[in-house]
């Protein structure tokens, strides 16, 4: 019999970003999906507080600014930023 236990453990960090994030999605970008959506234009802002929170870069080393962490991590962070609205998630997930 084959028997196999997945690992849905993160790691503390994986944990601590996601955390992050769905906070910040919810509280900044959920509040104006429906308008960003209903009116075709991407808040410029929000590029300046991703780059204040870490996320662009969250894939690319330290040593060019970024955060040296798995793609898995940025895709945590584009599901949590498509929780409040997947037009800005997928903005984010193409200039990350």
């Amino acid at each position: 019999m084959f028997n196999a236990a997945m690992n849905f453990n993160l790691g503390e960090d994986v944990n601590a970003l996601r955390d992050m994030v769905h906070r910040w999605a919810q509280e900044r970008i959920k509040p104006i999906a429906a308008h960003v959506d209903q009116t075709n234009e991407f808040p410029q802002e929000l590029w300046r507080e991703m780059g204040d929170l870490g996320l662009l870069g969250v894939t690319t080393g330290e040593e060019y600014g970024g955060a040296n962490m798995s793609y898995l991590a940025h895709v945590i962070v584009v599901e949590e930023i498509a929780r409040a609205s997947a037009s800005i998630s997928l903005s984010y997930g193409a200039h990350s």
